[in-house]
């Protein structure tokens, strides 16, 4: 069975400015691309990095190019996506996204061609740079979901980890709200990691599942609420169940520190179910990550990420 892991998340932001924005979160201290993509229809994103993973927050810079091809692009209902300032997406990476589309096929499941692509303004002749697998909703529900390969990163190549200012440097696993959160979590697993045991019980409605090196949370909206302490919105379009993205840093004390000084809401506590001390940080309400941040020394972290993935780690 071809390997696959959680790989990148995917919001709107809702801003004049994608660079002046993304300095935000420079400034807080957190680890951001210093370039941004063209994608189409008139979009340009920007990134937050945090180990081999990173978010993508989705901008529109052309409006007239993003209005004549809306309807066309790769996420399904983008004008609602764009809209809700909430995630709704996110990827999974695999070595030959055609190898796993043919796994796929075989159990099964129903699947729209791949799609092949660059940025935008790139050469005619260019390259592909990525493959993507669209997940249909008929699939797995509460978030887009499509697999992926990059193909400009050398297989044998080590990637390099680097500590975010603010001590940030790797997405430990991301939490769901949703009304159905076993019959969710049964479907995500079945489809990224067969086999694994969904740990929970019907008691207090919250399941958890190990997609390797990650971990995937879903829970009701009651009990999200009682969990973090913030109120719930029910989503204006399907795709809207990714509550919290769950991080690492090598040294919290430093992420309260730099993140608080930028203005972020922050709050330092237990987490209510593992007793880890945690800093939550409430929604920007023009992104809608949440994040909730334990502490781990990395080089305990890689050690582990190694020995579980066997990828080629080195931090910089």
């Amino acid at each position: 069975m071809t390997n696959i892991k959680l790989d990148h998340f995917i919001t709107g932001a809702d801003t004049d400015n994608i660079d002046s924005y993304l300095d935000e979160y420079r400034k807080a201290g957190f680890l951001v691309a210093e370039q941004t993509v063209r994608h189409h229809p008139g979009l340009r994103n920007g990134f937050v990095r945090f180990g081999p993973e990173y978010l993508e927050f989705v901008w529109v810079e052309e409006e007239e190019q993003f209005e004549q091809g809306a309807d066309a692009t790769f996420f399904p209902r983008v004008r609602e996506l764009r809209a809700a300032n909430r995630p709704f997406a996110f990827a999974v990476e695999a070595e030959d996204v055609r190898i796993l589309r043919e796994e796929w096929l075989e159990r099964g499941y129903k699947l729209p061609p791949i799609i092949s692509g660059k940025a935008r303004g790139a050469a005619e002749d260019a390259p592909p740079v990525w493959s993507f697998q669209p997940i249909p909703s008929t699939v797995v529900e509460g978030a887009f979901c499509f697999a992926l390969t990059y193909h400009t990163r050398q297989k044998d190549a080590p990637r390099k980890i680097q500590l975010a200012p603010n001590t940030t440097y790797a997405i430990s696993g991301i939490t769901f709200a949703s009304d159905e959160p076993l019959g969710r979590a049964t479907a995500w697993r079945d489809l990224l990691a067969p086999g694994k045991e969904i740990k929970g019980s019907d008691e207090d409605h919250i399941y958890e599942v190990s997609i390797p090196p990650h971990f995937a949370i879903w829970m009701k909206p009651e009990e999200y609420q009682e969990h973090y302490g913030l109120s719930y919105k029910a989503s204006p379009h399907p795709f809207g169940e990714l509550t919290v993205v769950h991080l690492l840093a090598h040294d919290l004390d430093k992420a309260e520190e730099m993140i608080g000084e930028m203005g972020r809401n922050v709050a330092r506590l237990p987490d209510k179910y593992t007793v880890v001390d945690t800093l939550f940080v409430p929604p920007d309400e023009r992104d809608g990550f949440t994040f909730a941040i334990t502490e781990q020394p990395v080089e305990e972290w890689l050690r582990e990420r190694v020995g579980v993935t066997g990828e080629r780690l080195e931090l910089e």
